[in-house]
């Protein structure tokens, strides 16, 4: 069963349309303002902690986080899949994780230890 921000668009909606919606609803989670209306393939969020860029890719997303204020600037990316009805509320989590392990230290990652498995 497809999640319900998923589910509506599929049928009738190019896939930037999801795409637009799946990144907004991600930025909604995090407390953040939606992108620019006109950010259509790419749209770039900036927490305290944590810099996300979103790009469109056919049948999902790629995003890549960066935490650009430690000594040494690092950074994850992830691909999503839409068939794989990906949830706005895990990847919200997995961003949070992100922004976290930056102001704790070298304590090991959620967000790695998601992805491993």
């Amino acid at each position: 069963m497809l999640p319900p921000w998923l589910q509506s668009r599929l049928a009738v909606e190019p896939s930037t349309h999801t795409f637009v919606s799946f990144t907004d609803e991600v930025a909604r989670l995090l407390e953040l303002p939606p992108a620019p209306p006109a950010e259509v393939y790419e749209r770039s969020y900036d927490t305290d902690h944590v810099w996300m860029v979103w790009r469109h890719r056919e049948g999902g997303a790629a995003l890549f986080l960066e935490r650009p204020y430690g000594e040494l600037r690092e950074g994850v990316s992830m691909r999503l899949e839409w068939h794989h009805s990906p949830d706005p509320a895990v990847v919200a989590s997995m961003i949070r994780a992100y922004g976290r392990r930056g102001r704790r230290g070298r304590r090991p990652c959620l967000l790695a230890r998601l992805l491993r498995r």
